[in-house]
């Protein structure tokens, strides 16, 4: 056996054997543009219990700790037990030009799912709708779909604006589900 082939036979060995240290698995990601709305479609299957994911996206005022492009996310009331105004800022980059994006949308929550609508008077967006739905996974985990369609109420480059702000949703997305199945697996529940 050469040196080469017994590296090779050692290191399937260890990745067959090692436990799986992140389970963050993409069934299906998919961003577009059509008739000015930015739609991005992702699920995704987390190695986190369905009830601490839940608790996890419903802890509001965290979201800035999920993703460093979310700068503040304030609760500004809850008209009902089952909605939730919220009023997130994010920051917007197009290459070197970056601005800040706020957005204010009433969170309608159901059992395991979130529903979030601009409202456009109040936002940088003329139109936004979010929806986040969850469902039991084998072995403990969680399936989330997710669901995007923004039409900005701000400028998009017209030169690779497009190209770059569909990257930025797909990127930022990913990002936020692993950092929100990473504190799902904590032992500590999140607070209030």
């Amino acid at each position: 056996m050469s040196k080469w082939t017994h590296y090779v036979s050692a290191a399937v060995a260890l990745w067959v054997s090692a436990p799986a240290a992140h389970a963050f698995t993409i069934e299906h990601s998919e961003a577009r543009y059509a008739d000015k709305h930015f739609h991005y479609e992702l699920i995704v299957t987390l190695d986190a219990p369905i009830e601490r994911v839940d608790e996890v996206l419903r802890n509001y005022p965290d979201y800035p700790s999920l993703n460093a492009r979310i700068l503040s996310s304030n609760i500004l009331e809850r008209p009902a037990p089952d909605q939730v105004t919220l009023e997130t800022t994010v920051e917007v980059c197009f290459g070197w030009f970056c601005r800040n994006v706020t957005r204010v949308e009433t969170v309608q929550e159901s059992k395991h799912v979130l529903l979030a609508v601009a409202d456009p008077e109040r936002s940088d967006v003329k139109f936004s709708e979010t929806r986040s739905e969850l469902t039991s996974a084998h072995h403990g985990s969680t399936r989330v779909r997710y669901v995007t369609d923004v039409v900005p109420g701000f400028w998009v480059p017209p030169m690779g604006g497009r190209r770059m702000l569909l990257k930025m949703l797909e990127s930022e997305t990913r990002e936020l589900f692993m950092s929100v199945e990473q504190k799902a697996r904590d032992t500590e529940p999140a607070p209030p």
